[in-house]
C-alpha cells in the first residue's frame, strides 16, 4: 500500500542522518489527505513509500483520506519526498 507520511523539518533531517524513519509510521492514504492533516498540524514536508505492513488507524481520518500506521522501520531508499514547504512553495 502507498502512505502519504507528513513531518516536520527536524524530523526529516533526523530521518537522513539515521537512515530510516522509525516504526510506527503514520501516514494516508492519499496526498489530499496528507497535505490536509500537514496544514491542520503545521508540518511541512510529505513524504510518499510502499508497505505491506499497514494497518488502520481508528481516528485520524479525514474526507479526504484514511489513516494507516506502518509496522516497520521504513529505509531512507524507500521513502520519496512528494512535498516540501520551503523547497516547493
Amino acid at each position: 500500500m502507498e502512505i502519504y507520511h507528513v513531518t516536520t523539518e527536524k524530523k526529516a533531517r533526523l530521518y537522513r542522518l539515521s537512515g530510516h524513519i522509525n516504526k510506527p509510521v503514520r501516514g494516508f492514504t492519499t496526498l489530499q489527505a496528507a497535505m490536509a492533516w500537514a496544514i491542520k498540524v503545521s508540518r511541512k514536508v510529505i513524504y510518499r513509500f510502499e508497505s505491506d505492513k499497514v494497518y488502520k488507524l481508528p481516528d485520524h481520518h479525514n474526507k479526504f483520506g484514511e489513516a494507516w500506521w506502518c509496522d516497520e522501520d521504513i529505509e531512507i531508499n524507500r521513502i520519496h519526498c512528494v512535498f516540501s514547504a520551503d523547497k516547493d512553495a
